[in-house]
C-alpha cells in the first residue's frame, strides 16, 4: 500500500524533502516509523515527534492505501 509522507519544519530541514512515497505490506505505523528512521536516522534524536495522518494526530488505528502521514517537532507557541 503507498502512503504519502509529509515533512515539516526542522524535520523536513533532515530529510531534505517536503514529502515522499512509502510503499508498505501492512498499514503498521511502527512499520513506517521504522522505514522513516532507518533512512534518516537524525529523526530518532528529536524528543516528542509529532504525527498525524488526514490531518487529525495519530489514534493508533491502521494505516489505509493513500493516506497522508505527517511528522513535524513539537510546536509551541502564544
Amino acid at each position: 500500500m503507498k502512503i504519502v509522507v509529509l515533512y515539516f519544519a526542522h524535520v523536513r530541514d533532515i530529510t531534505g524533502l517536503p514529502q515522499e512515497v512509502f510503499d508498505l505490506e501492512t498499514g503498521n505505523m511502527d512499520l513506517l516509523r521504522e522505514k522513516i528512521f532507518s533512512k534518516y536516522p537524525q529523526l530518532r534524536a528529536i524528543n516528542n515527534l509529532l504525527i498525524s495522518v488526514n490531518n487529525e494526530y495519530y489514534s493508533g488505528l491502521p494505516l489505509n492505501e493513500n493516506d497522508r502521514v505527517a511528522f513535524f517537532p513539537p510546536v509551541s507557541g502564544g
